[in-house]
């Protein structure tokens, strides 16, 4: 299998099976055992994943590289990379909890009230986020009380559906509407817009490359270096007419609370043709911008476990290409 393929091509491992058993110990015998018996399972995926678990030491050497420190190595870059994979672990369990409502807009930490404000309004909004942190707990802050709002959120057919039917089975009255997308065409782009004219927000991961055009991206500097950024999700953004934000929900690995971040990021704006791949591009940079700082933040709630910077590496030809280390576990 090619390390640098395409992120929609690689299959999931693990089964719903096994996401049923997960539910079941954490029901019946708590967060504890729970706990205990994720190290085990996660050991294995890190050991016989050798994509992902490539994908995850070459994102913590580009972290450390932007910090300015001496990228580690051996078995130091083992146990950064593996703890990525027991904070993502971890995460399925306040997935399960933010599913069950047991978590409450008073266990979430809200950094930019003001913004929320803005954003919880009667308004219509895009939202653009990441795989960093655990988004499904904001489920809480926007199902109940004044600021109550649906959130609508673009998925890709192929990777979702069975995790996220899953948890509306568990709590089918939740304010999150998972819309699964895998030929986006007009169509879908009427729909959303009805949604941001019913004054509902649609939230895009913008750090994933289209699916049908993988090749449609802009370069933009990510953690000090260029990466391949999807002009879909701003493209999407700025023809919906209407206000932009950025969110994103890490855990405080020092207070063990979640802390949700919402940044106005765009306000509806006329783009001339002729002027939109540069508008874009200072849109991808802007984006980037925030997602590497909030993964200095909290390094370890990284959840893109796919060669995210050499993926098209072929449309930047001034990216050097790196070798990957092929013996044994690397």
């Amino acid at each position: 299998m090619e390390q640098n393929q395409h992120w929609s091509t690689l299959k999931e491992r693990g089964s719903m099976f096994g996401i049923q058993c997960l539910v079941f110990i954490y029901k019946v015998f708590g967060k504890g055992l729970f706990q205990v018996c994720l190290f085990p399972v996660m050991l294995y995926f890190y050991f016989t994943g050798r994509i992902a678990r490539h994908a995850i030491k070459d994102y913590w050497i580009q972290l450390e590289t932007t910090r300015g420190v001496t990228p580690s190595k051996g078995y130091r870059l083992h146990r950064h990379a593996f703890k990525v994979f027991i904070s993502f672990g971890l995460a399925i369990v306040d997935k399960f909890d933010a599913w069950l409502g047991k978590i409450h807009i008073e266990d979430i930490e809200i950094m930019n009230s003001e913004v929320y404000n803005k954003l919880t309004s009667s308004q219509g909004a895009v939202i653009l986020s990441a795989h960093l942190g655990n988004m499904e707990i904001c489920r809480a802050i926007f199902s109940s009380g004044e600021n109550k709002k649906k959130l609508n959120v673009i998925t890709y057919n192929e990777h979702a559906p069975s995790f996220n039917n899953f948890l509306k089975k568990i709590n089918p009255d939740a304010a999150i509407n998972f819309i699964h997308v895998n030929n986006f065409g007009p169509d879908d782009t009427i729909m959303l817009k009805q949604k941001i004219d019913d004054g509902e927000a649609v939230v895009i991961f913008a750090d994933r490359t289209s699916v049908n055009n993988p090749n449609s991206v802009n370069f933009a500097p990510f953690l000090s270096k260029p990466a391949p950024i999807a002009i879909g999700p701003f493209a999407l953004a700025t023809i919906m007419e209407c206000p932009v934000f950025f969110m994103t929900c890490i855990k405080n690995s020092e207070k063990g609370k979640y802390q949700t971040y919402i940044e106005e990021f765009a306000e509806p704006t006329k783009v001339k043709r002729k002027e939109r791949k540069e508008y874009f591009q200072m849109l991808m940079e802007k984006y980037t911008d925030r997602l590497g700082y909030y993964c200095l933040q909290e390094p370890y709630q990284w959840n893109n476990f796919f060669d995210f910077w050499r993926a098209n590496e072929a449309e930047n030809p001034n990216q050097p290409k790196q070798k990957i280390d092929k013996a044994g576990v690397s």
